[in-house]
């Protein structure tokens, strides 16, 4: 459902038709096409399985982390930092301001502009110049943008901002970074002389520093967002609660997101207090923990796996590798490129994947992706299967709308073993058709896919079988036939994606810590354009005190 707004009549909001929540979409659209920045490659997308050929769709990807609307991490430019996967959780939801400061070709966005704004501590910062219109593969938008000053930077800084996003290609002016003279520079070769031409001033003598506000905001432990977009400007001067959750990638230079804004002008809406057994301590930040996380008194729960190269891979072709681009010891900057297909580790299918013509993961509605729901214990051991009635037994008890995450125990079993991806148990039809019926906005399985492994092409459907070890194993296990059992081709993610409900495969982290609770749960995939599928971070929120609410999005 989408609504105008009272804000501004040119741009809409997304409403969840039973909350009422807005969604507000302030993320570029990304794919085939996306702007690159000059002296990098476009990304490149091609089909790696296709419906014609074998039943099924799967995009290759290869591309930098830095195209599209994208989190910098600390470890970009500054040595020894932290990774986008290493960040508390509460860095990248809470409350947000959004602020307008029209800037014109080469500006610089100064303190001045931003001292009016009521900037609190711990606030997510949006730096709007209206240069997000001028989006796309032109010298305009890359090279005549405006930047962040060092000055307003350091402002910044000194108000408490935890996250800090702008809506051009880069938080420094353009002569200030690579794009210039400037190190490994100049990309754009025509940028100084130009500059100097139009202006009279030599731009070596303006901007001597190399990325000074993207160096000073980083060097604080203040991570960046670039190329805000969407409809950013629906909110300009106005007070909104921001997510913009990056991979689960320790060591990650950058990551795309999905940057979106919420805002309850009823004052209604409340995150849930988790009400059941209590959370273990906070767990120790670093790459290996699943970590719990604050943001203005909420408990934040990664329910993600670890993301990155050499991870657990379902079994088919090898699908992540991950290359440095740019080295510290060489470039001063950290980059690395992504090669590989979305369906490994903690990720979102989109219905395109298993069903020729239907949606991409850009067509599902915004508000699915954030909500209240349930985490339930459905124990299975190997081959078991999740049946309605197991469902309708879980507590907390699923309710209409309810984001749902099934916890069968399995995701300890997450690494390169059989044990998880060939002898897991999952939903089948039956069950799926149940979550549909009871009308669920999102459905979670911790295990390696959507559907039971002997739904899958593992056994005998669709190309397969890969696996035809499994028939046998299972004809002398049980005396059955895998065709009599699990006749149909993953019904499961057919059943639940042909009702618009996403579905989210290999849920893991911290799961048990919410198991049994009620919570608010929030997984946005990137807004691929055509995407089958897309990473996600998986995370819970919980409201032990009941007081925090999302922001009206009244004027600040």
């Amino acid at each position: 459902m989408s609504t105008t707004t009272a804000l501004d009549p040119m741009y809409r909001y997304v409403e969840d038709p039973v909350s009422r929540l807005r969604l507000y979409e302030l993320s570029h659209p990304w794919g085939s096409g996306a702007p690159t920045l000059p002296g990098f490659e476009d990304p490149v997308i091609k089909r790696q399985v296709n419906h014609s050929e074998h039943g099924v769709l799967s995009h290759r990807i290869r591309t930098i982390m830095h195209t599209g609307t994208h989190v910098n991490a600390p470890h970009h430019l500054v040595q020894r930092a932290a990774g986008v996967g290493e960040l508390p959780l509460g860095t990248f939801f809470g409350t947000g301001v959004v602020i307008g400061c029209e800037k014109e070709e080469w500006d610089l966005v100064r303190p001045e502009d931003l001292a009016g704004a009521s900037i609190r501590p711990g606030d997510i910062v949006l730096v709007v110049t209206g240069w997000h219109r001028h989006y796309s593969d032109s010298q305009r938008y890359f090279a005549h943008a405006p930047g962040l000053s060092k000055e307003a930077a350091q402002l910044l800084v000194d108000r408490g901002a935890k996250l800090v996003g702008i809506d051009t290609a880069s938080v420094d002016h353009p002569l200030a970074t690579s794009l210039g003279a400037h190190r490994n520079g100049p990309t754009a070769r025509y940028l100084p002389q130009r500059y100097r031409e139009r202006t009279g001033v030599d731009p070596a003598r303006a901007f001597p520093e190399w990325n000074p506000a993207h160096r000073l905001l980083l060097e604080a432990g203040i991570p960046t967002i670039e190329n805000v977009g969407g409809d950013v400007a629906a909110l300009l001067g106005h007070r909104v609660t921001l997510q913009a959750m990056p991979w689960r990638w320790p060591g990650g230079d950058a990551c795309q997101i999905r940057l979106v804004a919420l805002a309850d002008p009823g004052g209604e809406y409340r995150i849930e207090r988790g009400d059941g057994p209590g959370l273990p301590a906070p767990a120790a930040a670093g790459p290996d923990a699943a970590g719990h996380s604050a943001a203005g008194g909420l408990e934040l729960v990664d329910l993600t796996h670890v993301w990155g190269h050499g991870m657990p891979e379902w079994p088919s072709a090898p699908g992540i590798q991950v290359h440095p681009r740019l080295l510290h010891s060489m470039h001063g900057v950290s980059m690395f490129e992504l090669d590989g297909i979305m369906h490994r580790g903690t990720h979102m299918d989109a219905p395109i994947h298993v069903t020729e013509d239907w949606p991409s993961i850009s067509d599902y509605e915004l508000w699915r992706f954030f909500g209240t729901g349930v985490a339930v214990s459905i124990p299975k051991g190997k081959w078991g299967v999740i049946t309605p009635e197991d469902l309708e037994a879980a507590r907390p008890a699923i309710q209409p709308n309810d984001i749902v995450m099934i916890n069968t125990g399995s995701h300890h079993l997450w690494g390169d073993n059989d044990d998880y991806f060939a002898y897991s148990p999952g939903l089948y039809e039956p069950a799926a058709r149940w979550l549909v019926e009871r009308g669920v906005k999102l459905v979670g399985v911790g295990v390696q896919a959507l559907d039971h492994p002997l739904g899958t092409k593992l056994v005998n459907h669709g190309p397969g079988p890969s696996h035809p070890h499994l028939i046998e194993e299972y004809r002398s296990l049980t005396g059955r036939e895998v065709s009599e059992d699990f006749p149909k081709w993953e019904p499961s993610h057919k059943t639940l994606m042909g009702n618009g409900i996403p579905g989210i495969e290999n849920i893991g982290g911290d799961l048990d810590a919410v198991t049994g609770r009620r919570c608010t749960f929030m997984a946005f995939p990137w807004r691929w354009i055509g995407g089958d599928g897309s990473g996600v971070r998986v995370v819970a929120a919980i409201d032990p005190s009941g007081e925090y609410r999302i922001e009206p999005g009244e004027p600040y």
